[in-house]
């Protein structure tokens, strides 16, 4: 008998199908070893942590040691990623007490194919991968736990809190919420012709912009009656790319926006789907994907919509330190699907985008007419236009462009306007932070790392920080305070830079290339500094 244990029963279910007899999976219901609630749990002269067990996770281990004590092989298949190889560390340090015959499988799908594949390539835990989880843990740890107090003294309300990634986040927020509070709004003139030529209507615009309505008067003055002449009528055939497929940043970002739902509750629903066999690991930088599952989707592809609609593999540049052997998020296979409800739609979502990727170009041809009003022909107006004349990827995954017709003109061909008008533009302020605004923000920034933004963003609410109003982040006014005190005395903290300096060190302490206690020690020494 073999032995295979992993976080979750859900995956411990769809695991079990494909070992059969000879197998026994447990699970271990994430995580089994902590650091304390109620105390610090860090020795701030060596920086060793001090892990303790979970509420009921001791005698589950225990139960688990049993059937440990009579496997002949023992498989730790957590996730692939810094939480799931801690997890299969503290769950080696556990079973040796009882076997030595422990292997680390590592997979990015839950399929016969890859569970096969990760037990034959079986090997040992990565300790890079399990000291960058205890850097990133203990830093996280160090700040929020000596600084939040600050907050609970000064600011003189409990419950505050301060974290590595959360507050410089937050400062996000808040700054955007003042560039609107002190936006002053700003309108624009520009003079625009409307044409009806064949029962097609258009438009061209005089490109000068105008500060006030008065300073366009003497132009408007020559174009009284006047007649336009078509200076030139240009044509470009342009191709668009399809969209990359999903990786946790980019799905987060559009199933929130499409399904209206949180990112934090995308990525729980993901991993659902994950932990079902439906789609890969859902915790990825990467858009790399399988050669061979591209083929098969190609293949689907040319079935269902033609060869012309097969594209092919193509590949992104992408960090240094894209999480490995990850692949993009996408589905295990086109056969098997959710019954109904958000998870279909969030399952229909990263298939449609998985073909999307590896289909051919949308095809637009764009034009664009240079017309002179009679009475000066320096005046010069343009009119554009767009028409799609392939769909290419954007028959399976849908994104709205509305086409421009335009009229067929001539070079020299005169035509008559409908009207000649000042139209107003205001220029509006800008927008206050989506969920999923804010997650493509702080992946630009370099801040954090994707797997913990939903957190983030879950925590910014539970903490009374922000409310969500009309989809996008209001910052409370508990907010400005928090930002304001933080700026003034822990600048290092809030400062972007510096958070992005810190999350490269841990990224290199994941490598291999940097000792973890150092990376801690050097991090959270910068920070107190900036107080002093």
């Amino acid at each position: 008998m073999n032995l295979f244990i992993v976080e979750s029963p859900t995956k411990a279910k769809s695991i079990a199908k494909y070992l059969g007899n000879g197998w026994v999976v447990r699970a271990t219901l994430g995580h089994i070893k902590d650091l304390p609630e109620r105390e610090l749990g860090v020795d701030m002269k060596t920086l060793e942590p001090k892990y303790v067990w979970l509420r009921g996770k001791k005698k589950l281990l225990d139960n688990i040691k049993k059937i440990a004590k009579k496997a002949q092989k023992i498989y730790l298949g957590t996730d692939p990623d810094r939480e799931g190889e801690a997890i299969a560390y503290f769950l080696k340090e556990e079973l040796l007490k009882v076997n030595t015959s422990i292997y680390r499988a590592t997979f990015y799908e839950i399929t016969k194919k890859a569970i096969t594949e990760a037990i034959r390539g079986a090997s040992d835990i990565n300790l890079n991968l399990v000291s960058a989880q205890f850097s990133r843990r203990v830093l996280d740890r160090l700040i929020g736990y000596k600084l939040s107090p600050f907050l609970w003294r000064d600011l003189k309300e409990r419950g505050l809190s301060v974290g590595r990634v959360q507050s410089p986040a937050l400062r996000l927020i808040v700054e955007r919420e003042r560039q609107i509070q002190n936006f002053k709004r700003k309108k624009y003139y520009y003079i625009k012709a409307e044409f009806v030529v064949d029962g097609v209507e258009f438009s061209a615009v005089f490109k000068q912009r105008f500060e006030k309505p008065s300073n366009a008067e003497p132009f408007m003055k020559k174009l009284k009656d006047v007649m336009f002449v078509v200076k030139s009528v240009s044509k470009e055939m342009q191709k668009e790319p399809p969209p990359k497929p999903f990786n946790t940043v980019s799905l987060q970002a559009e199933a929130s926006k499409i399904l209206g739902i949180s990112v934090d509750k995308v990525q729980k629903m993901a991993q659902k789907l994950y932990e079902e066999g439906l789609i890969t690991y859902p915790r990825t930088d990467s858009y790399r994907m399988n050669k061979e599952k591209a083929q098969e989707f190609m293949k689907y592809i040319e079935r269902t919509y033609g060869k012309d609609y097969v594209g092919r593999l193509r590949k992104y540049k992408e960090k240094a330190l894209a999480w490995g052997a990850h692949e993009c998020i996408r589905p295990t296979g086109l056969d098997k699907k959710p019954e109904s409800g958000l998870e279909l739609k969030l399952w229909s979502l990263i298939s449609s985008r998985t073909l999307a990727s590896l289909s051919s170009d949308a095809i637009r041809e764009k034009f664009l007419v240079v017309l002179l009003p009679l009475s000066d022909h320096t005046l010069e107006f343009t009119a554009e236009g767009c028409l799609l004349v392939f769909d290419g990827w954007t028959r399976i995954y849908p994104k709205e462009v509305k086409d421009r017709a335009l009229p067929h003109l001539e070079d020299g061909q005169v035509i008559k306007p409908k009207r000649v008008y000042i139209e107003e533009v205001e220029v509006p302020p800008p927008p206050r932070y989506t969920e999923g605004s804010l997650v493509k923000t702080l992946e630009n920034l370099g801040i954090g790392r994707p797997s913990t933004y939903a957190t983030i963003i879950k925590t910014l609410k539970d903490r009374g920080y922000v409310v969500l109003e009309k989809g996008y982040l209001k910052p409370t006014e508990t907010a400005f305070k928090v930002v304001d005190y933080l700026m003034e005395k822990f600048p290092h903290l809030m400062d972007y830079g510096f958070t992005k300096y810190m999350e490269d060190n841990l990224d290199a302490v994941e490598e291999g290339k940097k000792d973890w206690k150092e990376v801690v020690r050097e991090s959270y020494r910068r920070v107190l500094n900036a107080k002093e």
